[in-house]
């Protein structure tokens, strides 16, 4: 029986947190897209896309540690490591900066323009946004590849006949 961060049930925690890290980080940076653009939008949603960015941060966190527990049984897939090692990173400044701007945009009376350095702090919330999708992309797809590549490249469908019903 492995620690937390190794296994779940029998299962790597890695394979399983992923996909929280796959799906809330960009959630989080279309509800930031929303927030920045849609200035009606930031108190009904900046509370739930703050709460998101930062579950998704952790989620971030936990799949960097998980990744090397579970490298140290299966190898150390490049660039998939480099990727997971940057993308917390990149996941926490978003997250620090979607909770600012919810934190002082919502003072802001909806007849009253924005001062223009929350301005800026919008701009770049949307930046990390982009930025924060990006990278999980990137990250995700190498380390699909890194687990199927070899598989599909080797296989092809109906190899393996369907069991009968």
């Amino acid at each position: 029986m492995g620690t937390p961060l190794d296994t779940i049930f029998g299962l790597p925690t890695h394979v399983l947190i992923v996909h929280a890290t796959v799906v809330l980080l960009p959630v989080a940076a279309i509800g930031a897209l929303v927030i920045t653009l849609r200035r009606s939008s930031i108190h009904r949603l900046g509370l739930a896309v703050s709460i998101v960015a930062v579950l998704g941060a952790g989620a971030a966190w936990v799949s960097r540690l998980s990744g090397g527990q579970l490298a140290s049984r299966v190898g150390y897939p490049e660039p998939h490591i480099e990727y997971g090692r940057n993308l917390p990173i990149v996941a926490t400044v978003f997250a620090i900066l979607v909770t600012a701007y919810w934190l002082f945009a919502r003072g802001v009376p909806g007849n009253r323009s924005r001062p223009w350095w929350l301005m800026v702090l919008a701009v770049a919330v949307i930046v990390a946004a982009v930025g924060v999708t990006v990278a999980t992309i990137v990250t995700g797809h190498s380390g699909s590849e890194a687990v199927w590549g070899v598989i599909i490249e080797n296989t092809r469908p109906g190899q393996i006949p369907a069991p009968d019903q």
